[in-house]
């Protein structure tokens, strides 16, 4: 005669002396266990391990430094205030335009920083760049340490699925302390650059290149108004 552990353990080895609903119950178990089994050694575990992010992170770049441009008179600055965006541009990934009102964000290419504070650090490094000073003071400043203030507001800045880029923007420049109006207007500029999907760092390039070609009318605007920001004269 078995044991009672014998016959426990010829029991639980022989799955015909269950109940056959629970024989079922225990097929599935083992049928599943056994996929489960397979798809770890497929994947070598690899649905345990952390996904590799991703993400793109750019920022907008300014314009390389010339060397050969005659400092200003001691003293002299400009003063940039904060860049005003639209409400479109304040999401941290790249807009692409599809249509005169429809954007699309690719969450792949996400900004580094704001766009407004991206934009106003650029554009404050290209003036230092392009005009005879490089004193350039971004949104604090005294009126008395200034010769002139710069204010842009920002209508567009995107690039559609082929690349293209338009800059619209709407600028003024006063005197210091904002108390006259020295010359206003808006800029659009475009730019063709490789598409988005293609190339997202061509795609900040084109922008970064817009953000350059308003810089350079916003310099000449300033050598316009701002009579120690003119070139010297040329003499014979």
């Amino acid at each position: 005669m078995n044991s009672p552990l014998e016959a426990g353990v010829s029991t639980a080895g022989n799955r015909s002396h269950l109940p056959p609903e629970f024989r079922t119950i225990a097929e599935c178990l083992a049928a599943l266990l056994g996929s489960l089994a397979l798809v770890v050694g497929v994947t070598g575990c690899s649905f345990l391990k952390p996904a590799k992010p991703t993400a793109l992170h750019f920022v907008l770049t300014s314009l390389p430094a010339a060397g050969s441009t005659p400092p200003a008179p001691a003293g002299l600055a400009v003063g940039v205030g904060q860049v005003k965006v639209p409400g479109y541009l304040f999401d941290t990934s790249l807009a692409i335009r599809h249509d005169t009102n429809r954007i699309e964000y690719l969450p792949s290419i996400l900004w580094a920083e704001r766009l407004d504070t991206g934009l106003q650090r650029v554009l404050g490094a290209n003036l230092a760049t392009l005009l005879p000073t490089d004193r350039v003071r971004l949104s604090a400043w005294r009126s008395e340490d200034v010769g002139a203030e710069v204010y842009v507001v920002i209508n567009q800045f995107d690039v559609d699925a082929s690349g293209r880029g338009v800059l619209v923007a709407w600028w003024r420049i006063l005197s210091p302390g904002g108390e006259k109006t020295l010359k206003a207007g808006e800029s659009r500029v475009t730019r063709q650059g490789p598409s988005p999907d293609a190339s997202p760092s061509g795609a900040i390039a084109t922008l970064s290149d817009l953000l350059a070609d308003l810089s350079r009318q916003l310099a000449q605007a300033l050598k316009e108004t701002t009579p120690a920001l003119r070139p010297a004269p040329v003499t014979q």
